[in-house]
């Protein structure tokens, strides 16, 4: 038997990506303990820092529904479907990997032919460098880097990027500092959010400074990755009243300089942020202001389905649970009243992001009934590759709601798997 052989045999396929005694190391960093981190103030993370996989334990069901989807997303024909099918298969993985299946998540990844591969191998890395797993990290990000090839430049960014994060992670500032050395401007600012999550007290307020120029320069890609440092900041910042109004002066300074869901995105980290630290006035207040930025803009009736599920989600979290589900049933209602103006490939994701808002809320019966019609817009194209797409996405998001589903429900999924045939 050869030394391949014997490897795979040895961890049962568990991560089907190395070849080498290396997957071995990995698969034994995962078991082992975790390390703690290097990083200065690396204790203090908050609960969110947690990798996912640590924090939870994937059901039976989970796993089923992961499993689904990725089937569905890769019975798409690479040619000439190689983007989106690798687009699909990559929010599959990651929510594999949110559910607590990293080893299933990197074996999914190796079945990835594009880009995407190191994207999620990268993702991999990043996990296991936030639970200190030094060993599993390197792995992963050898594997990612191999997995680049002949690739676009941005594509390349994004991934070592995600690398330095990993290295940031772990405290080893120099490496991270040279894998995002050059990289463009949507990268930019990225590694600065983790470091900001590990670097000393000291140091909080002059990130604040770093991120203050970025929202200067009104470049969109880097004024939205200075609101993720300014959260990071944030996480850092219980008790700290003068710091958390410079942060939301900073806020402020980037409205008008992204596009609205961003803004309003950034409102509802802070307001999470600060539900966490126990100030849920400040947390109404921002929710209040993300509510206002909505309300100020049109949206198309899918648009405002998606953000709105994220804005009820934060209401429920500040202790407005009735005015969240209200916002959710208007927001239906519109959805449902301009539904004519959405094409049936835009359907089933905005309903999936409803009914994951339900399940948050508490209403595991609501959240059911909601999926069940996304299960049904998601089948209405006649070409087998935007259900293919609508079906795994479907599953990733029932998944990471943690909704079982029923046996219809079990039922109608297989089906619309089994009808994946041309055309395409």
């Amino acid at each position: 038997m050869t030394m391949q052989r014997r490897t795979i045999t040895a961890v049962l396929c568990a991560i089907a990506l190395c070849e080498s005694s290396a997957s071995i190391e990995a698969l034994a960093c995962q078991a082992a303990p975790p390390v703690p981190p290097t990083a200065p103030d690396a204790a203090k993370a908050t609960p969110d820092r947690v990798p996912a996989h640590a924090a939870r334990t994937a059901s039976a069901f989970q796993t089923e529904l992961v499993d689904l989807g990725f089937d569905a997303a890769a019975a798409i024909p690479v040619k000439p479907h190689e983007r989106d099918r690798s687009r699909v298969q990559e929010i599959v993985a990651l929510a594999a990997l949110e559910v607590g299946l990293p080893t299933k998540s990197a074996a999914m990844a190796n079945q990835i032919v594009s880009w995407r591969r190191g994207s999620v191998l990268a993702e991999l890395a990043i996990d296991a460098a936030r639970a200190g797993r030094r060993e599993a990290s390197a792995v992963f990000a050898r594997q990612a880097q191999a997995a680049l090839g002949n690739v676009e430049r941005w594509q390349r960014e994004r991934v070592m990027v995600k690398l330095a994060q990993a290295e940031a992670w772990l405290g080893n500032d120099d490496e991270a500092r040279r894998l995002e050395s050059g990289v463009g401007e949507p990268e930019q600012g990225k590694v600065a959010s983790v470091r900001a999550a590990t670097a000393s007290a000291e140091k909080l307020d002059a990130m604040l400074d770093d991120a203050a120029k970025m929202i200067e320069t009104a470049n969109f890609d880097l004024v939205a990755n200075a609101l993720q440092v300014c959260d990071d900041v944030a996480r850092r910042s219980a008790g700290d009243e003068k710091r958390w109004s410079r942060i939301e002066e900073l806020l402020s300074k980037a409205s008008g300089k992204v596009a609205r869901d961003i803004q309003i995105r950034a409102c509802l980290a802070l307001a999470g942020v600060r539900v966490e630290q126990g100030t849920r006035e400040a947390a109404r207040a921002l929710v209040g202001r993300a509510i206002s930025v909505r309300d100020g803009a049109r949206w198309t009736p899918d648009a405002f389905l998606q953000i709105t599920a994220a804005i009820a989600r934060t209401q429920h979290d500040v202790g407005d649970t009735e005015n969240a589900r209200a916002e959710l049933d208007a927001a239906i209602a519109a959805f449902d009243s301009g539904i004519a103006q959405v094409a049936d490939v835009f359907r089933a994701v905005p309903l999936c992001s409803v009914a994951e808002a339900f399940m948050h809320l508490g209403d595991a019966e609501r959240a059911r009934a909601v999926f069940a019609r996304a299960i049904e817009e998601g089948a209405r194209n006649p070409n087998a590759r935007p259900r293919a797409e609508d079906l795994a996405q479907t599953c990733a998001s029932m998944a990471r709601a943690g909704v079982e589903p029923d046996e219809a429900m079990w039922s109608r999924l297989r089906a619309i798997r089994a009808g994946l045939v041309d055309p395409w």
